[in-house]
């Protein structure tokens, strides 16, 4: 694989970000925030996109608003918009809710936009935004780990889709994986 400059930044775990509560205990790691911005979601392998609204948002991931939400598992990437300002990632649909939307869990988002997202976060949270930090080379070990997680989600989605496992055994593989 050549190196690139565009290569995105993969997010270090925990990233879980949904809107699920098993055995009623809390399972976000990240603060989040109400927030309203405009969204298209699009499923990398199926090229299917949906728009809708972005309407809660973590440095981990963000809940949009849809009345068809793409299955959990799926791998997407997701363009926000709001004010001028654009923001980009790839990511997982780790919850869906029929006729009313899904959480996504970041997965990589490129180091151009990493700096509209943490300035969105400081925003929200009131706190002053913070001057940028140099920018470092990722070691070869991140990139490796991002690349054993993405192919373990592609698998867990493959299993889903195949019917080796059920949806909620998948979900519970990613919430995992992404914790």
């Amino acid at each position: 694989m050549s190196e690139r400059s565009d290569m995105p930044i993969v997010i270090p775990a925990p990233l879980l970000e949904e809107h699920v509560k098993v055995g009623g205990a809390e399972r976000r790691t990240q603060a989040r925030f109400p927030f309203t911005a405009a969204a298209e979601v699009s499923d990398l392998r199926s090229q299917t996109r949906v728009s809708g609204r972005c309407s809660d948002l973590s440095s981990g991931g963000c809940y949009v608003d849809t009345l068809s939400p793409l299955p959990v598992g799926s791998v997407v990437s997701v363009r926000i918009v709001r004010d001028s300002r654009e923001f980009e990632a790839a990511a997982a649909v780790t919850y869906a809710h029929v006729s009313m939307g899904m959480g996504l869990a970041f997965t990589a988002i490129k180091r151009e936009h990493q700096e509209v997202l943490r300035s969105w976060i400081a925003e929200l949270s009131g706190e002053q935004p913070q001057q940028a930090a140099p920018t470092t080379t990722e070691p070869a070990t991140s990139e490796a780990n991002s690349n054993t997680q993405l192919a373990l989600h592609e698998l867990i989605t493959l299993l889903i889709r195949k019917k080796l496992i059920t949806e909620n055994e998948g979900a519970g593989l990613l919430r995992q994986m992404f914790r």
